[in-house]
């Protein structure tokens, strides 16, 4: 299956450098250590990770992961190569209640 309006994806700057690429986020810096030492991905060059997760929201087929009170979860992997690197990646998405575009929840290198 499809992530539901895939083509519509959202991949917030808040999420994507605040979140998921932060070295000082309390959580994310465990994400950034290994974007940045598997992958060569940093918040300088976070458009490659975008990119490459708005491709995916497009065209990798996901898993429904939970109905929570805000909408459904969906998890996808895709490869994807960076300057070090190429790995699989999770990314999870949700599809807020009332809302068309899906959105980047997190991703992180396996």
């Amino acid at each position: 299956m499809k992530l539901p309006r895939g083509e519509h994806a959202l991949v917030e700057d808040e999420k994507l450098m605040g979140y998921v690429l932060s070295k000082n986020h309390p959580v994310g810096r465990h994400h950034a250590m290994l974007f940045e030492k598997l992958l060569g991905i940093t918040d300088g060059n976070a458009d490659l990770l975008r990119q490459a997760l708005l491709g995916a929201a497009k065209e990798c087929d996901v898993i429904r992961a939970s109905e929570t009170p805000y909408g459904e979860k969906f998890q996808m992997r895709f490869e994807l190569e960076g300057p070090r690197g190429r790995r699989m990646v999770r990314a999870v998405w949700m599809r807020e209640r009332g809302v068309d575009c899906p959105r980047l929840v997190t991703c992180f290198v396996e």
